[in-house]
């Protein structure tokens, strides 16, 4: 998993939500035991919070050099919190609840990939479809059937469609716009394993 770190969504904030969570960091920050020594003071960070607040407040009757000041204190602003979010990630190092009690928020973790055991893509060529397996530790051969229209309800409605060594195969000479359903299962040293849950495909 990776480490976990700050994020810095508050960059693309409107700026009165800027503001509101500048001032709910810098609450946060001077509560706690954990960030005592920030590489950019709080009252320096308050200073540019306040300013932009200011320069906000005038711009709210339009004008291009109101504007204009609004975005440069915005941008001094922004780069102490980017300063002071780098300051928290290393003293956090990871630790999400470090991390959260700065009042900074948390990148999201992403989400562990589980392979299907089995999915069926289209072939290179109509009328095919390739097969990839999800491997299996120490298997000798993998079987793949397939059904015709609907789920068969007794073992004998399957029929081989292919074996491999390999976790991978193409199985071709399949009717074009029909229903196919598929499963496969392996050998293993251990015996066959069961059969996965079929997988439906309309040949193309």
């Amino acid at each position: 998993m990776k480490k976990t770190k700050v994020s810095l969504d508050f960059i693309k904030l409107p700026v009165p939500q800027k503001i509101v969570f500048y001032r709910s960091v810098l609450v946060y920050m001077a509560g706690s035991i954990i960030y005592q020594t920030p590489d950019v003071s709080l009252a320096e960070a308050k200073l540019a919070v306040d300013n932009l607040e200011i320069a906000a407040l005038a711009a709210e009757g339009g004008g291009p050099l109101t504007t204009a000041q609004t975005h440069a204190k915005e941008k001094i602003a922004d780069d102490i919190f980017h300063n002071l979010a780098a300051y928290v990630e290393r003293i956090a190092n990871g630790d999400d609840a470090k991390i959260l009690s700065s009042g900074f928020h948390c990148t999201l973790q992403p989400a562990p990939i589980n392979k299907l055991p089995l999915v069926i893509n289209d072939g290179l060529v109509s009328g095919t479809v390739d097969a990839v397996m999800k491997a299996i530790e120490n298997a000798g051969a993998y079987y793949l059937e397939i059904a015709i229209g609907e789920i068969p309800t007794t073992a004998t409605g399957w029929k081989l469609a292919g074996s491999s060594t390999s976790a991978r195969m193409t199985i071709s000479g399949l009717t074009v716009g029909s229903k196919c359903f598929f499963r496969m299962n392996a050998l293993t040293p251990l015996g066959l394993t069961d059969f996965c849950d079929p997988v439906s495909k309309i040949i193309i």
